[in-house]
């Protein structure tokens, strides 16, 4: 009788342990399954208007928010960008509020006597010569798809400053490209529309 006991005791604990191993395995199959836990890494490509092409890196330390830092480029200037966003619901399609602030610092005149005694290269455009910064307010929809990659469209309006650096000093010799007025320094804020398309692909 008490070897009886012992072997329904010991098959009890046996059972017990398979259960808990079980649930384990069940508990880490759906965290495997949560790509907001296991992606809060990501890159995103996008393009649009004021920016151009974009290329940054995300980090969602919460559910609600999404950060990201990269570069752009508007077929004229690189440039950098920072930024987040804000996720207050969740599901495959979830609206999004992104504030996003950026910065191209305008050629020198040291860079541009290269570019412009270089021959080789094709003429010099205006707006190479002009720096921006810019901050940007947008409002939009995220579309959450399988295999950690979430579509988005934004749209709102970016608060700009241009300007133009001083070419007083450039050299004598290469004043005749710079056109009239474009000698002085000049600054020109203005409120325009933004809007932008891309994707993010998760990771981590």
């Amino acid at each position: 009788m008490g070897m009886l006991s012992t072997l329904t005791a010991l098959l009890f604990v046996l059972v017990a342990r398979v259960a808990l191993a079980a649930d384990g395995v069940e508990v880490r199959r759906r965290a495997a399954q949560d790509p907001e836990r296991l992606a809060p890494f990501g890159l995103m490509l996008d393009a649009g208007v004021t920016e151009g092409a974009g290329l940054s890196i995300s980090f969602r330390p919460t559910h609600a928010v999404r950060l990201h830092l990269g570069a752009t480029h508007n077929g004229v200037r690189a440039g950098a960008r920072a930024g987040l966003t804000l996720l207050p619901m969740r599901g495959r399609l979830s609206p999004a509020f992104t504030l996003d602030v950026g910065h191209a610092q305008p050629a020198d005149v040291q860079g541009l006597e290269r570019r412009l005694a270089d021959l080789s290269l094709p003429p010099l455009p205006s707006m190479e010569r002009v720096g921006y910064s810019y901050a940007s307010a947008l409002v939009g929809l995220e579309l959450n798809m399988p295999g950690r990659i979430t579509f988005f469209l934004r749209g709102g309006v970016s608060f700009m400053e241009l300007y133009g650096p001083s070419m007083k000093d450039l050299d004598e010799s290469l004043r005749g490209s710079v056109g009239p007025g474009e000698e002085r320094s000049w600054m020109l804020r203005t409120v325009r529309p933004t809007a932008k398309l891309g994707f993010l692909l998760s990771f981590g």
